[in-house]
């Protein structure tokens, strides 16, 4: 199961005020940085701004592309943890996977990327579909790559396959 302890929940409906009220103004923007140092042969480390935590790519680990894609996964994540979290859903198990098609001859780039996100969850299947729409529709990285390729979200419920998400 998928847990929230209060504070969690209270932080995350104080940020999705706060959210709401950039949505509110518009044109609100943030940044974000990234280093990252050749190593020998393959090997890379990223380092995010002035934070003490880094990691690595390499002919050993997950390649860039691997780590490419799964930033949408890994971003969705954030934001279904926020709306799940500040509204007091209750979600047994959330998975992402993400498949990307792309040319390996240039120009490189991808064409297209599927991601299928499977819930199982006690709520109504309604709110669980309006969680999966919200959370796409707050990734940075989703609405980013829409504009470069296609994306397409599936969603299964428990068990049961669904339909497409929409990002509203």
């Amino acid at each position: 199961m998928v847990q929230f302890d209060g504070d969690f929940k209270q932080r995350m409906k104080e940020r999705m005020e706060k959210f709401s009220k950039f949505d509110k103004k518009g044109d609100v923007f943030s940044n974000v940085s990234v280093t990252v140092s050749k190593g020998n042969n393959l090997f890379s480390r990223a380092s995010p701004g002035n934070q003490e935590f880094s990691w690595v790519s390499d002919e050993n680990g997950p390649s860039p592309l691997a780590y490419f894609v799964s930033s949408l996964a890994m971003c969705q994540m954030i934001h279904y943890g926020e709306h799940a979290g500040s509204k007091d859903l209750v979600i047994d198990h959330l998975t992402i996977g993400v498949e990307g098609k792309f040319s390996v001859s240039r120009p490189r780039s991808f064409s297209e990327i599927v991601y299928f996100v499977d819930i199982r969850s006690p709520e109504n299947v309604e709110k669980i579909r309006e969680l999966a729409s919200v959370s796409a529709s707050d990734c940075y990285v989703t609405n980013t790559l829409s504009k470069a390729c296609e994306v397409k979200g599936l969603l299964t419920v428990n068990g049961n396959e669904m339909e497409r998400i929409s990002l509203d």
